[in-house]
């Protein structure tokens, strides 16, 4: 049964048992069992699901039930990203805290003055207060998650030969983002700054899809550093690598969302450079699991 998994399903494995180890470790006494009980039962289920994908798909083996069980890990993230906030026991908090730090938005917002000479994250939106700027900014964020699944469908219909790498490099970056975002609890300046600093000006149709989006599952966690711009670099290296027709068409996408992540106040600009220099070396590690998994 083992032995039908893919590199992605394990990957998803292996990272439910180091966090399940790491509730049981730090959390796993009275006055938080609550929580963990929780937050585990959540593994299970996924593990059991996971389980599930894979028998029906060799009962009804097609090219549609293997895309679902190849894009599902990948769809997990959904819920693996607020869950870093979890991961600190940061319920009722407005900024989050972890086991091995303070919240540092404080230090991240400062550090922004110092080099930058200024906060990009307040000024940004005030020197482009236009709608219509601001519907470009968040469409540019949005893109985000059609960016991958882009990226996602032509490597299985047109290179399935790479298309279980891509998607192991892929989450596998994330899942290392979110062990970062666990042990460095950094909100960003969209729940850090007060009002009126924190507000955005509107736009028009992905204005209020985003704040809709933001609503019902943002939670103030994963600011530093930017896996927005670090995961799309990483897709923007493997289409350039692979299909430069697909790269130049997305690549003034990729640049509005990099830019968007400052705009909305999502990330502090140092989130963003530091997403530049940790990415490459976050996706070598990538490569370097992936060739110790069958």
């Amino acid at each position: 049964m083992m032995k039908r998994f893919n590199s992605a399903e394990l990957l998803t494995f292996t990272y439910i048992f180091i966090t399940a180890a790491y509730l049981l470790f730090f959390f796993g006494h009275a006055d938080v069992h609550s929580q963990t009980y929780n937050l585990l039962l959540y593994r299970i289920i996924f593990s059991i699901t996971l389980f599930l994908m894979v028998f029906v798909s060799g009962k009804y083996e097609s090219k549609f039930t293997g895309f679902i069980r190849y894009i599902f890990p990948f769809a997990l993230i959904t819920y693996w990203y607020p869950e870093t906030y979890s991961l600190g026991y940061n319920t009722g908090y407005d900024l989050p805290k972890s086991i091995f730090a303070p919240n540092l938005d404080g230090f991240f917002d400062s550090l922004d003055t110092k080099i930058f000479g200024c906060s990009p994250a307040l000024e940004f939106s005030k020197a482009f207060p236009q709608a219509w700027i601001a519907e470009i900014m968040y469409f540019g964020y949005f893109a985000y998650y059609f960016i991958f699944l882009i990226t996602f469908i032509y490597f299985y219909y047109h290179k399935p030969c790479m298309a279980e790498k891509a998607m192991f490099y892929c989450l596998c970056s994330f899942f290392v983002f979110y062990i970062i975002f666990t042990l460095i609890p950094v909100a960003g300046p969209q729940f850090y700054y007060s009002p009126p600093d924190n507000e955005v000006p509107s736009g028009y149709i992905f204005s209020w899809l985003m704040r809709l989006i933001q609503n019902m599952g943002e939670k103030p966690t994963g600011a530093f550093p930017s896996s927005h711009v670090g995961l799309t670099i990483i897709a923007m290296i493997l289409l350039y690598q692979n299909t430069r027709k697909y790269f130049y068409a997305i690549l003034p996408v990729a640049i509005v969302l990099v830019a968007s992540t400052v705009y909305i106040k999502a990330h502090y600009m140092i989130d963003v450079v530091a997403a530049f220099v940790l990415t490459p070396f976050i996706f070598l590690l990538s490569k370097k699991i992936f060739k110790l998994f069958p």
